[in-house]
């Protein structure tokens, strides 16, 4: 039997429709009933999406719309995002940005970075363009990442049964975790999808390479040290160059042609490797999940400890080892997304954690809304806390 909740279903008696270009006037149709359903009432919002994308600066603008209080503080209405066809550019960032967010199998995702036109190019203006645009697509995956933690969160979990499978399947029982997660996804993923996937673990790869040399040579583990920042800068790129230097035999390399961008290119990636490392983001994967890791073991130590402080910090020991690798493949995967032209089928996007579900999917396509509306058969906790369903993962 299944039990309808609505924080998880479409109501297009309660809906904006997000139809071509997002724009001034888009934003000027859809306002008025935005604010009519929140005066109305707290209940979810549905926003059905088929569109080219448009300008960041409305998407953004009806975003905040959406998800703003009232006189009173009350709590922001839940928004559910469904894509009908479209959802390009601005528009899938809409999408993603839905506290449940759906897309019909027929729909069509596109990812790219930010983009800038109509300024008469100068070296100065080229250089200024260049900064500005770099920051908005790191502002841009960040935010794609936090959207997407709990969904390819829930994903992990629901698949982590399948791991042992997977390295029968392909004779290698040494891969990590999440080697075995990406390699699974990957089976089910369109060529477009792949690419991106690909581009993402040889990011996470370079991450990895660059701060053991980074943090080997300067004595840090993962996070920057109390020194002033431009010293601890200076040592950072010392050390980079060194790794370029190492890692570039051919006589014919140097930084003058290529060499330089590279570098400048490994700094960033070192930031933000320390950025992401311990953020916030990866603490909510563990509140979120991190339940389905331990084994009994850990849960007998854990009942022991009865300051609350000291339970969570050994909590937090025990489950950011296990999870990190989770957050730091998703924060490469959503960066990447913001580089080239990236098109994804309903599909792609619910493998990735883009999307919760998908309406007229393959059956195996698991949304975490069954968990919550349906009897059990195997008893496991879901994100809301409460006993319920979750079908078995099948490798394939």
């Amino acid at each position: 039997m299944i039990e309808p909740d609505p924080d998880y279903r479409p109501n297009p008696f309660r809906a904006i429709y997000v139809h071509g270009p997002i724009d001034y006037a888009l934003l000027n149709r859809l306002s008025p009933n935005i604010l009519r359903y929140q005066y109305e009432s707290r209940d979810p919002i549905t926003v059905y999406i088929n569109s080219p994308g448009g300008i960041t600066f409305y998407a953004q603008a009806l975003t905040r719309l959406l998800e703003a209080t009232d006189q009173d503080t009350s709590r922001s209405c839940r928004i559910i995002t469904v894509a009908t066809g479209s959802a390009a550019s601005a528009a899938a960032d809409l999408l993603c940005a839905g506290g449940y967010a759906i897309a019909y199998a027929s729909a069509n995702l596109l990812f790219h970075g930010v983009r800038r036109s109509g300024d008469e190019i100068t070296v100065a203006v080229a250089s200024n363009i260049a900064d500005t645009l770099r920051e908005s697509n790191e502002q841009y995956a960040i935010n794609l990442a936090e959207k997407s933690v709990r969904r390819l969160g829930f994903r992990y979990v629901w698949m982590r049964g399948g791991f042992a499978g997977f390295r029968t399947k392909i004779s290698d029982p040494s891969k990590t975790d999440i080697e075995c997660f990406i390699g699974l996804i990957s089976a089910r993923l369109s060529v477009n999808a792949l690419k991106v996937v690909q581009r993402a673990v040889l990011r996470n790869q370079r991450y990895e390479a660059l701060v053991a040399h980074v943090s080997k040579s300067t004595g840090k583990s993962k996070r920057i040290g109390s020194k002033r920042a431009a010293e601890m800068e200076a040592e950072i790129i010392k050390r980079i160059i060194d790794f370029e230097k190492k890692r570039n035999s051919d006589p014919a390399w140097n930084f003058i042609n290529g060499g330089l961008k590279q570098t400048v290119d490994d700094f960033l990636l070192v930031y933000e490797y320390f950025a992401i490392y311990d953020a916030d983001h990866l603490k909510r994967l563990c509140d979120n999940w991190g339940r389905f890791f331990l084994d009994q073991a850990d849960i007998h130590e854990l009942d022991k400890i009865t300051d609350s402080i000291d339970h969570q910090k050994r909590l937090d020991e025990i489950l950011k080892p296990l999870l990190r690798p989770l957050w730091l493949f998703l924060v490469a995967l959503c960066y990447e997304l913001q580089n080239e032209e990236n098109f994804l089928t309903a599909e792609d996007a619910f493998w990735l954690g883009l999307v919760d579900e998908v309406i007229g999917g393959s059956p195996d396509l698991f949304p975490f809304r069954r968990i919550l509306e349906e009897k059990p058969d195997i008893s496991t906790v879901g994100e809301s806390g409460s006993t319920s369903t979750m079908k078995p993962f099948d490798v394939g």
